[in-house]
């Protein structure tokens, strides 16, 4: 049996080759995903050890959130050096001071995007030891006026030792004289951020306040081992205030918040990797479940001589074995080719990312490899049972009909499934967990009912075929001939189109939402927008100088900041200017008083109080950057949570608790020109009118749309691939059929537009099931997303689901070339000999 199978898959070339393709596809995008994934992280591992590397001891103030490198957090008193220093074994101390600060181009835009890489500010640091920037031409700051700047903004703007340029801090923007030019760790930069090193007191005024530091890092004597060092400091300043660290823990520390911050995009890489792959999963069982109905007259003569089920079953189930293995190897060589395109296109979509050799990580490998192979076996496993159930009689059978299409029980039960699925999204009131079983038992009972669905849809797309004649009644026959062939075919595409209409449908409903709400919640004229996050932004000074500008009638700050609220972490708790907050925005009908928030107050929604049992007076357990506080519950509002969220504070409650000092948008009613003349000197930030700033925050949304549509790519074309491979194994099928239909008259051009027909209905089949999925979908997450007003309004944008169609039976065309022309030159005296 052994030698029968591998001479079946020799003398069956093609379809070996497109069932590998599809498998090699699919792990080549969950390999290519691991090896970028794994070389990034390497990237920043390895800039982040070589930035700590002369650090034995590090000194700073506890922090409850995951601060990754050059991150201000809790600040501690710069005096504590003096101590430290002091200590037996310490060799050298130098203050850590870090903070936002942006040097201007000379076109007076900011150098770098603060919205996919940091601008970092820190001091210049006089021990090599402790320095991990180098010179790489000029000299150290050696005045409060003069700054050095990493090598890849210099080289980005035209910048060189001794231009004059402006720095964007959280104060008002100042010039400073270029002294040097410096890399970051070997690199041209901080891992792809900007960096601008002040002298300390520059640093202290720009980046923190008068006495303090982010941290204390300290090299030890020769003999002295880290260890040894960080207790002798900690029994020297030691207290809850203060914690010491080793140089190895701090590496070690730092390295893991970046994970974290990775984790998101990596995350999701790997579904779009999986999705590849389950696509890949339908082919291979849909090829296999024809090449075993194809050949049930050849497996009932094995059983008529001798041969057992379970010799068969082992047969198909080697047979997907060798298919796994060479598909899964030569999926991991294209996977480095995937890794390299996928950086290409987070660069083409703004995020750049520093140069490092790849990392072929043998997990990654291995994982891989061994993904490629199980999932080929399980998607054979079924045909191979089937197969084993083979009776020696069916040998003097003709044919093997189709009957999935009348079958009850598919009928019954695949409605239990979607209507399962349907109630879990009907049902998720805020829980995403819900609407993902929600969504995966609606693909599921949908998956179960297209057989049943493949005739009827067939009929109708048919009708208008039928115009064309004999062709257009063939491919519509074709297609409904086999529901269940159909069905499996179309869907491979209709989870990719499913996934791809779900976020046409969010972003549609985004974009509407936040028009409707321009028109509807905000009550001012412009937003100067900085688009930065709790790292960056603009100095506060810009809405001082707005609020004392003729033609300015209101001004209300925002600002962001991490935060743990009642023990719920969020990374985006806002701070408003409570006295004018609700001049800006209308938030509906308002319990208490936001005029009382002060430094020690909170606003929140109806739906938050409600979801939390909150009301006035309540007392709510916080932590920011800054350390642990209450706040209590001064205001409840019943509207406008898609501009201020489902709770804020005012600017004083983020002032006295160590948070974010810089503003993220300051919004503003009144005249264009004057905001305009006051922005002009603020680098990063943006004079939006309403217009204008749907502009912007549409065109974000376009990005991120436009990057999971390119990994969506990847499963569209394997889906592509299935519908080529069943029309090719079909044609095999009908050899004999095609070869009558050449001899009764019908000409090679009438024959390949009857395929070419048959894979756009199949195409189009796939598409409206996917379509119809994934407006069900966005619409469910729609309805989750709305009661913390970041999507309220379900937007079903026709137009382009009309052009995802139109693409898909483009698609469906091309797909069927191949196929079409190889049925068009069949030789038509050898195919009525077929048996």
């Amino acid at each position: 049996m052994f030698t029968l199978t591998i001479k079946e898959l020799a003398a069956r070339k093609l379809r070996l080759l497109t069932t590998a393709f599809a498998v090699l596809l699919g792990v080549a995008f969950m390999a290519g995903t691991l090896v970028f994934t794994d070389t990034i992280r390497a990237t920043y591992d390895s800039a982040l050890a070589e930035a700590n590397a002369g650090v034995d001891a590090y000194v700073r103030t506890p922090s409850e959130f995951d601060l990754g490198y050059g991150e201000p957090g809790p600040r501690l008193d710069a005096s504590l050096a003096e101590t430290v220093g002091a200590v037996e074994g310490v060799d050298d101390v130098a203050l850590r001071i870090n903070g936002y600060a942006q040097v201007v181009g000379p076109d007076g835009t900011p150098v770098g995007d603060v919205s996919q890489a940091p601008a970092f500010g820190t001091n210049w640091t006089t021990i090599d030891e402790l320095n991990p920037y180098e010179l790489a031409s000029g000299h150290a700051p050696v005045g409060d006026d003069q700054i050095v700047i990493d090598k890849a903004s210099a080289e980005e703007a035209g910048y060189a030792p001794g231009d004059v340029v402006t720095v964007l801090t959280k104060r008002e923007p100042r010039q400073f004289t270029i002294a040097g030019i410096a890399t970051f760790a070997g690199a041209d930069s901080p891992a792809g951020a900007t960096a601008v090193l002040f002298t300390d007191a520059a640093a202290t005024e720009l980046l923190a306040e008068p006495g303090q530091a982010d941290a204390i890092a300290v090299t030890a004597e020769p003999g002295t081992s880290q260890d040894e060092l960080a207790a002798r400091i900690d029994a020297a300043i030691g207290g809850d205030d203060v914690e010491v660290l080793t140089g190895s823990r701090l590496i070690r520390q730092e390295q893991e918040s970046l994970r974290n911050d990775m984790a998101p995009m990596a995350t999701i890489f790997v579904v779009f990797a999986f999705v590849a792959v389950l696509v890949g999963a339908f082919i291979i069982n849909n090829t296999f479940s024809i090449t075993v109905a194809q050949r049930t007259r050849e497996m009932a003569m094995l059983r008529a001589i001798g041969a057992s089920g379970r010799q068969v079953m082992r047969s198909v189930l080697l047979e997907a074995m060798v298919i796994g293995a060479l598909a899964s190897g030569a999926g991991l060589v294209s996977g480095i080719g995937v890794a390299a395109g996928l950086r290409q296109l987070m660069s083409v979509l703004g995020f750049d990312m520093p140069d490092h050799p790849t990392v072929i990580n043998s997990t990654a490998m291995v994982s891989s490899f061994a993904l490629g192979v199980i999932v080929t076996v399980l998607s054979a496993w079924l045909p191979a049972r089937r197969a084993a159930r083979i009776a020696p009689i069916a040998a003097l059978l003709e044919v093997n009909v189709d009957r999935s299409a009348g079958s009850v029980r598919r009928a019954v039960v695949g409605s239990m499934i979607t209507a399962g699925g349907v109630a879990a999204l009907v049902t998720a009131h805020g829980e995403l967990n819900m609407v993902g079983l929600g969504a995966v038992g609606l693909l599921g009972g949908v998956a179960v009912l297209a057989p049943v669905l493949a005739r009827p849809v067939a009929a109708v797309f048919g009708v208008p075929l039928r115009m064309l004649g004999l062709r257009g009644e063939l491919a519509t026959r074709n297609a409904a001939r086999n529901p269940k062939r159909t069905a499996r075919t179309a869907a491979s595409l209709m989870i990719g189109v499913a996934l791809v209409g779900f976020m046409t449908v969010f972003a549609a409903s985004a974009k509407s939402s936040l028009s409707n709400s321009l028109d509807t919640d905000f009550a001012g004229t412009h937003i100067v927008h900085g688009g930065g996050d709790s790292m960056s932004g603009f100095s506060p000074d810009l809405a001082d100088e707005l609020r004392s500008t003729p033609g300015v009638d209101v001004v209300t700050q925002s600002r962001i900041t991490p935060a743990i609220i009642d023990d719920k972490p969020t990374m985006t708790f806002s701070g408003f200017d409570a006295t004018t907050v609700d001049e800006m925005f209308r938030l509906g009908a308002v319990e208490g008083n936001l005029d009382s928030l002060g430094a020690d107050g909170i606003a929140v929604s109806a739906e938050k109080a409600e979801e939390n049992g909150w009301s006035i007076g309540t007392v709510v357990p916080v932590t920011f950057p800054g350390g642990e506080t209450t706040l209590t519950v001064e205001a409840i509002y019943t509207a406008g949570t898609d501009w201020v969220g489902s709770m804020f504070a005012d600017l004083d409650a983020l002032r006295a608790n160590g948070a974010n000092e810089l503003d993220v948008s300051v919004f503003v009613a009144g005249d264009e020109a004057a905001i305009t003349s006051v922005a002009a000197g603020y680098g990063s930030a943006d004079v939006l009118d309403k217009d204008g700033f749907l502009d912007v925050v549409s065109e974000e949304i376009d990005t991120m749309l436009m990057m999971f549509y390119a990994l969506l790519m990847l499963a569209v074309v394997i889906a592509l691939l299935g519908i080529a491979n069943t029309l090719a194994l079909s044609i095999f099928e009908r050899t004999k059929e095609l070869g009558l239909l050449r001899a009764v008259g019908m000409g090679r051009s009438q024959i390949r537009s009857a395929i070419r027909w048959e894979s756009i209905i199949i195409a189009v089949f796939g598409t409206t099931l996917g379509l119809a999925i994934g407006v069900v979908f966005g619409w469910a997450i729609v309805r989750v997303v709305e009661a913390d007003g970041l999507v309220d309004t379900l937007t079903i944008p026709a137009g382009n689901l009309a052009v995802v169609t139109v693409i898909a039976a483009l698609a469906g065309a091309v797909a069927a070339v191949v196929p079409a022309r190889r049925a068009a030159r069949l030789d038509v005296l050898k195919a009525l000999a077929t048996e």
